[in-house]
């Protein structure tokens, strides 16, 4: 069987949070493949301990995946003091397919794939684009690993996430994909205090979690337990039309957050400090406007707001750079820019910026946010893990959850009835005819006890 329906028979996808099935990109063409080993966001470490647990199987996935896009070159990047990971690597590097360090910055986000794309090549992405229009592949360490297991035909059901802050035992645990929040931070020791809330991924990026049952999926990378008074949880509880009346009330056009964006500095169109300036001439903004996952977000009451400035919400990559590091009245810019990109994908209204620059600005080189300042400034630096460590397997536990979307493009449909006995392994759902999806796999033995539109439930059996 050819590698594409081979890793699509497993049900691979991008590990690293983006959740593109990964079938679709191994049926592509490329001159060069990234392996990112880069660990983008503050506190994370499961990409780290996954090479060192699993290189070999990166470095065979890689190989795998190279020969199939037909790569002249295969590039594993990583921050150059990572030197337990570099150690892990080295005796799978030579061979008659050789692999290449790459090595870059210990500086945030160079774990964004355009970023990774621009340090590892010198070429840039183009605005809206991916690293495949300007010929090049990037997978997460953990996602080659799999397309290696997938090679011996096994699926994805077992998943490598950091747990980290306020719990006992912190590391990067191994668990069944379906098996709850709650679980997983159990499985960690439990909570060290009273008054915490959780993070799903990193200190940037992620998501808040109010309901501790959320199961785990395929992009899970990381639960961070925080003091609910850190400055990341209140900020993520901050109601957007707050942010929006706060940013209309004393943004002083500094454009600070223009200068340190991550995509502007690769030549791209975004300009925050516009989006900013926009509001005060859009007029008033209510949450009226509901996206396709059911968030709500603020949306203009005229269109006074130039389209131009609109669509540069489709350039964002939502790294927080503007509202953590940037912005000295911690105004966010990336909320706004995520609101102008809702309201045009609600009004059907494409991305028309598509400039394809030449090369990064100059000062791209030498504007770069430290990753340890970044984690001073989170107020995060007590709950860093160690470079290296063994992952800890966590066993089944009485059920799982299983999202029947885990992935960019459709929801997978269930294949399975409620009572019907499934084993550890087996497919439950397949990707709709014609869609962009991925298949779902059963992530331990037991018995279908319910299916709605959005997850397959499995208890164990006897239970």
């Amino acid at each position: 069987m050819d590698l594409v329906e081979l890793i699509k028979a497993a049900g691979v996808v991008g590990a690293g949070g983006a959740g593109f099935p990964t079938h679709v990109k191994a049926a592509a063409r490329a001159e060069i493949l990234i392996a990112n080993g880069a660990e983008c966001e503050p506190l994370l470490v499961t990409d780290q301990w996954t090479v060192i647990s699993h290189a070999k199987l990166i470095a065979e996935g890689m190989r795998a995946l190279g020969n199939r896009v037909g790569a002249k070159r295969l590039i594993f990047g990583v921050k150059s003091h990572y030197t337990d990971v570099i150690q892990a690597m080295t005796p799978f590097l030579d061979g008659e397919y050789p692999i290449e360090i790459g090595l870059i910055g210990d500086f945030y986000p160079a774990g964004d794939e355009q970023v990774l794309v621009h340090e590892l090549t010198g070429r840039v992405v183009p605005e809206g684009g991916i690293p495949l229009d300007v010929g090049v592949v990037v997978s997460n360490v953990a996602t080659l690993a799999n397309i290696r297991r997938s090679i011996d035909g096994q699926p994805v059901i077992r998943k490598e996430v950091t747990v980290t802050g306020l719990v006992r035992n912190p590391g990067v645990y191994e668990v069944p994909i379906g098996i709850s929040t709650a679980e997983v931070v159990a499985a960690a020791g439990g909570v060290t205090d009273e008054n915490v809330a959780i993070i799903e991924g990193g200190p940037m990026m992620g998501m808040l979690i109010e309901d501790w049952s959320k199961p785990v999926t395929k992009t899970t990378g990381a639960f961070l337990v925080l003091p609910a008074d850190n400055e990341v949880v209140i900020t993520r509880r901050r109601p957007h039309a707050a942010t929006f009346r706060q940013a209309l009330a004393v943004c002083c056009q500094c454009r600070m957050c223009t200068d340190q964006c991550s995509r502007f500095l690769l030549g791209h169109r975004i300009e925050p400090h516009l989006a900013m300036r926009a509001l005060l001439a859009g007029g008033a903004y209510d949450l009226d406007g509901v996206d396709a996952e059911g968030r709500r977000f603020a949306q203009p009451s005229g269109d006074d707001i130039p389209f131009e400035v609109r669509a540069m919400g489709y350039l964002c990559s939502q790294c927080g750079i503007c509202e953590v590091w940037s912005c000295p009245l911690g105004l966010s810019p990336r909320y706004v820019f995520g609101d102008y990109k809702a309201g045009m994908i609600a009004r059907k209204q494409p991305n028309p910026l598509k400039n394809r620059p030449e090369t990064a600005l100059e000062q791209q080189a030498w504007l770069r946010l430290p990753k340890p300042r970044l984690v001073e400034r989170l107020g995060l630096k007590d709950y860093l893990l160690p470079y290296k460590g063994t992952t800890v397997p966590v066993a089944d536990p009485w059920e799982v959850n299983i999202r029947l979307k885990q992935h960019v493009g459709a929801p997978a449909i269930p294949i399975v009835k409620v009572g019907q006995a499934v084993s550890a392994g087996q497919c439950i759902a397949e990707i709709p005819t014609g869609a962009l999806g991925a298949r779902v796999h059963a992530s331990m033995t037991g018995t279908v006890a319910a299916i709605t539109d959005q997850h397959i439930k499995i208890v164990r059996q006897g239970v």
